[in-house]
């Protein structure tokens, strides 16, 4: 009976013994990690962490779970960054990732299994915690930090510590980690370096409230992105270097399931963030993927000491205007698609960087939606997008930019005003409470249904109707229509019935010759038709493209042929052939877009002679209400002999030999404002018979 007490006393002293060795395993009676660490009052800060952040330890076959004394000497080495990480919802991911480090994924290991000198890492679902044999240490933590170790549980092992193990991340700034190219797949210097020339290290490791967010493309991703790394690098570009790099950061951590969650509760898949530009930039979350600036992600949610990085696949550049009327477009069921307006910009060959560097001014630009595109007319959306239409394209491009920077509501303080265009249209700038609106037609307005949208060159604002201009809804027959200067053009194109050939065929020229012009001719009826045709040109012949007519070396073949076959002499004249010159009249106004084609103005009537004194090029006032003209084509002037008054001679209207081109009046009564050469023909030949009869009496 001694005996067996004895014994007894012996194994208990030995287990008691056992038990204080680090090498022991403690069994708790088979139960899961969770009920073990449950039960275990100086874990519990570790348990109730691991709740806040919606992490279960069943995840991990080997646990190390640090004490409460351990998370309070954890936090007095940096009071404020374990507040942030432990309070703020930005640093959900930091909090997160330092738990799930502590839970080895691979299998359940012993402390002797751990330094038995046969392995260099354990295995956790975020990478691999280092294994420093020689020293006995799990990356920061000591072998004597093993508080109580070896606790067997029916998932794994659990080891309390007497410290809390950090990611090596987590201990490193932005740039050092960058630079530390943790990811076996991606490396990231390229980034780091770019920021380091440009001076944003500073910026990049600052301490902020709620963190930062660096966007960063691996290095591979540069090659494919065609940029010029080295040309980066460079004095001259290091002002573009700086901007290239801010405006891939944002300030605020930005995690992906924050996000995620703040898009559904608000029932969103778009929210626009300021980039450390100054620049706005698309947060998206459409169909399940997240996205900044339409560019998605392949590795997100990177943290370090004070902010994250997510991995993009594609480097973003300094965004212009024209730049977010593509990323729109390129964002699946974003609300405001103006992938319809960034064709625009790509038919015309132009960037809004390159538009305001031409008009040296900031922009501000109204772009219709896909939805005001579908109500435009398909057939003129159309033609402009075809090659031979690019100019008309650009001027409705430009008919939808007006000079200057301007928000919304400087807009509409300015209301109601006029607001001009850089196509040179002027339009009523009007109001609907907090949206400017533009009046571009009698029953036609276009509301700013979003806007302020910051880019560098200016703002976009998203409207609801396009702006039209003239070179999509007047044709050549309505702007001579309404120009004073051109009614006896208009008057005799009716009279001969070429209304339709002027208004709807495409593409054409015409060179409209005006009033002053035509009242010094004569000619019949059946002649006007053909005259007209003189005038008319398959094609869209600009004032270049006239004009370099004259650099072919054939002299013959500097020339114009009509619709009708009527070939015309093309010249250019002037010290550096500024002027051009058709068939003996001066082009005076040039490139005048219309619906179906170009519209100049030249300074008389094609193929016909003139009865009066050519007018000179001088435009000294005369004493006659004629305005004075060039002299065809002759290369000078004609002087005036000094002291003598410029004499006008009048025209000598010959009566037509059959019914004049002219609009019939109404009524078969004549209309007392109409120039036309019918009536004084008409006169001319009533006073002539008047004449002889008294003569005869």
């Amino acid at each position: 009976m001694w005996m067996t007490t004895t014994t007894t006393a012996t194994f208990i002293q030995a287990v008691l013994l056992l038990s204080l060795s680090k090498t022991t395993i403690v069994v708790r009676a088979q139960s899961s990690n969770f009920v073990t660490l449950n039960n275990m009052e100086e874990t519990s800060k570790f348990v109730q962490l691991l709740d806040r952040v919606g992490l279960s330890v069943t995840e991990g076959r080997t646990i190390f779970a640090p004490s409460n004394e351990a998370f309070k000497v954890f936090r007095e080495e940096d009071v404020v960054l374990w507040n942030k990480y432990a309070s703020q919802p930005e640093f959900y991911v930091h909090m997160r990732d330092l738990l799930l480090w502590h839970m080895v994924t691979e299998d359940a290991y012993t402390t002797s299994q751990i330094f038995d000198g046969n392995r260099v890492v354990l295995e956790n679902e975020l990478g691999n915690i280092t294994v420093d044999q020689q020293f006995q240490k799990i990356d920061n933590v000591a072998f004597v930090d093993f508080e109580e170790p070896n606790i067997t549980t029916s998932e794994g092992i659990i080891h309390v510590l007497n410290d809390v193990v950090l990611p090596p991340y987590l201990g490193q700034d932005m740039l050092a980690q960058m630079l530390d190219d943790r990811s076996e797949k991606f490396a990231f210097s390229t980034m780091a370096n770019l920021a380091l020339w440009a001076g944003l290290d500073d910026k990049l490791n600052g301490v902020y409230e709620n963190g930062i967010t660096f966007l960063v493309p691996p290095n591979r991703r540069f090659n494919r992105a065609e940029i010029n790394v080295p040309a980066l690098l460079t004095d001259e570009m290091k002002n573009y270097t700086r901007d290239f790099v801010l405006c891939h950061m944002i300030m605020d951590n930005y995690h992906q399931s924050a996000i995620f969650a703040e898009h559904q509760n608000e029932g969103i898949d778009t929210q626009l963030v300021t980039s450390e530009l100054g620049t706005h930039m698309w947060i998206t979350t459409t169909n399940d993927e997240l996205r900044f600036q339409a560019r998605p992600l392949i590795l997100p949610d990177q943290p370090v000491k004070n902010g994250i990085f997510h991995v993009m696949d594609f480097p973003l550049f300094p965004p212009w205007i024209s730049d977010f009327t593509e990323f729109t477009g390129l964002i699946p069921d974003t609300q405001y698609d103006t992938s319809d307006c960034f064709r625009f910009f790509r038919q015309a060959l132009l960037s809004s960087e390159e538009i305001a560097l031409m008009f040296n001014t900031t922009l501000t630009h109204f772009c219709p939606t896909r939805e005001a595109f579908a109500e435009f007319n398909n057939e003129d959306f159309n033609r402009l997008l075809e090659p031979i239409w690019v100019r008309h394209a650009t001027e409705f491009l430009l008919n939808m930019i007006a000079p200057g920077a301007r928000t919304r509501r400087e807009l509409v303080a300015a209301a109601p005003t006029t607001i001009t265009m850089l196509s040179g249209e002027t339009y009523e700038l009007r109001k609907s409470g907090t949206r400017p609106r533009i009046k571009n037609g009698p029953n036609e307005q276009a509301r700013s249904e979003f806007g302020d949208l910051i880019a560098l060159d200016g703002y976009v604002h998203v409207t609801d109707k396009v702006i039209t201009p003239t070179a999509v809804s007047q044709s050549i027959y309505d702007r001579s229509r309404d120009n004073e200067d051109f009614s006896l053009l208009v008057e005799n194109i009716d009279f001969v019935d070429l209304t339709d050939l002027v208004d709807r065929d495409l593409p054409l020229t015409f060179l409209a010759p005006p009033n002053k012009a035509w009242r010094r001719i004569t000619f019949g009826a059946f002649e006007g038709g053909e005259i007209i045709k003189r005038h008319i040109y398959y094609g869209l012949l600009f004032w270049d493209v006239i004009a370099n007519v004259t650099n072919i070396p054939d002299e013959a073949e500097q020339v114009i042929t009509s619709v009708d076959g009527d070939v015309f002499q093309v010249e250019r004249r002037g010290e550096f052939g500024e002027d051009l010159w058709v068939g003996g009249g001066y082009i005076y106004e040039w490139d005048i877009l219309c619906r179906n084609g170009v519209l100049h103005y030249i300074d008389r009537v094609l193929g016909e002679p003139y009865d009066t004194v050519s007018p000179t090029v001088s435009p000294a006032p005369t004493i006659t209400p004629e305005p004075t003209i060039y002299v065809p084509p002759t290369p000078a002037p004609v002087p005036t002999p000094t002291g003598q008054v410029p004499i006008e001679i009048p025209p000598s209207y010959l009566p037509p030999q059959t019914q004049p081109v002219a609009a019939p009046p109404v009524n078969n009564q004549p209309t007392s404002d109409a120039p036309t050469l019918r009536w004084t023909s008409l006169a001319t030949t009533t006073l002539a018979l008047f004449l002889c009869g008294i003569a005869a009496f």
